[in-house]
């Protein structure tokens, strides 16, 4: 489905031009889409946490009703292969501290801005049609409930380079699935489909290959006659465990000293995943 063509979707001007995503508002659900397109790969770039915050700003702005915030992605088989791998290996050999600091800070503000509903009220869902890799699981276990393809493919595979996860995975897994399941899951760097996460509780609901949209919508209107009470809910759960923006630049700064002890083995792994995150020229 294109939601250009849904009769009560409308692409979200007030936002201006945004490079790396789609953004459209249905109106009568009062959901904001967000669709990632980052280039030239798709994994969480400067510019991609640049227009998701623009993206944000420009929403609270507008003071349209967002009542659900939903997270998808443009490319196939991709929800999102993580951190900018390219960016921390070239970063990391030359000892720029501060462009890694500056980098992971807008990721984290990313981060905190999903679980936040966007500073809205929106209640954040991902919908997961592929493969959510490192920071891009991260961002997706940031959002109120995850919904995922049941062949999705999910998991921490940091630990190949000698790291842990950049963007609060590590934390984001321990609140909502336990300790022990996020230092399994950031320790051996095991990526697993998402039916093995929704029996681990890692994610709330499971839908068949193409039928993510379907899915999501459902998963909104079934909500919506409790959306009083599932704000409130969500609000207590943030009570409990909340997630603050203290935690994760101090997560970052863990991460960035680690990141620049690793020895050049580390830094090959990172060059060849690099690779791997863009995709192929058309």
């Amino acid at each position: 489905m294109h939601l250009g063509n849904h009769q009560s979707c409308r692409l979200f001007v007030e936002a201006g031009h945004l490079s790396q995503l789609a953004a459209h508002y249905e109106e009568g659900r009062n959901v904001m889409w967000m669709m990632l397109r980052a280039r030239p790969g798709p994994y969480f770039s400067l510019a991609l946490a640049q227009d998701i915050l623009a993206l944000a700003r420009a929403a609270r702005e507008s003071l349209v009703p967002i009542d659900f915030w939903v997270t998808g992605s443009l490319t196939p088989e991709t929800f999102s292969a993580g951190s900018d791998f390219g960016f921390f290996a070239a970063a990391i050999r030359s000892g720029q501290r501060e462009r890694i600091a500056a980098y992971l800070q807008a990721c984290v503000e990313c981060v905190h801005a999903v679980a936040s509903g966007f500073d809205t009220g929106a209640i954040t869902i991902a919908m997961v049609e592929g493969a959510a890799l490192g920071g891009g699981f991260a961002a997706a276990l940031a959002h109120h409930f995850v919904l995922a393809q049941s062949d999705a493919s999910l998991g921490f595979p940091e630990i190949a380079c000698n790291l842990f996860p950049s963007m609060g995975g590590y934390v984001l897994a321990a609140r909502k699935g336990g300790t022990r399941l996020a230092e399994e899951l950031a320790g051996s760097g095991a990526v697993h489909a998402a039916e093995w996460h929704a029996r681990h509780g890692l994610v709330d609901q499971l839908f068949s290959p193409g039928e993510g949209y379907l899915a999501t919508r459902t998963f909104i209107d079934a909500m919506r006659p409790k959306l009083h009470g599932m704000r409130a809910m969500i609000r207590a759960r943030q009570r409990m465990s909340q997630l603050t923006r203290a935690e994760l630049a101090e997560l970052t700064e863990d991460w960035i000293d680690a990141a620049l002890a690793i020895g050049e083995q580390d830094l090959f792994c990172m060059e060849r995943l690099a690779l791997l995150q863009r995709l192929p020229e058309a």
